[in-house]
């Protein structure tokens, strides 16, 4: 019996050691989940940043001259 009682104690040693591991882990993972979230949030401000700038360059580029009606077509 006192085997049995040592074995349990050895197991119960165990399953609190690997949930102490796995909480250090999961809090690990919040944080690194964090980081990346305001990393890409970042990340997206800065495209968003780009786009308009691309967008406003694009507006001061001068309009392609306008077509003729027919030139578009091969000659007979």
């Amino acid at each position: 019996m006192d085997q049995e009682l040592q074995e349990l104690g050895e197991r119960v040693e165990r399953m609190l050691s690997l949930s102490r591991r796995l909480a250090d882990e999961n809090a690990t993972l919040r944080d690194q989940l964090a980081a990346a979230k305001v990393a890409n949030e970042q990340l997206q401000q800065r495209i968003a940043e780009a786009r308009a700038r691309v967008e406003a360059a694009l507006s001061r580029l001068p309009a392609p001259p306008a077509a003729t009606a027919g030139s578009d077509t091969a000659a007979p």
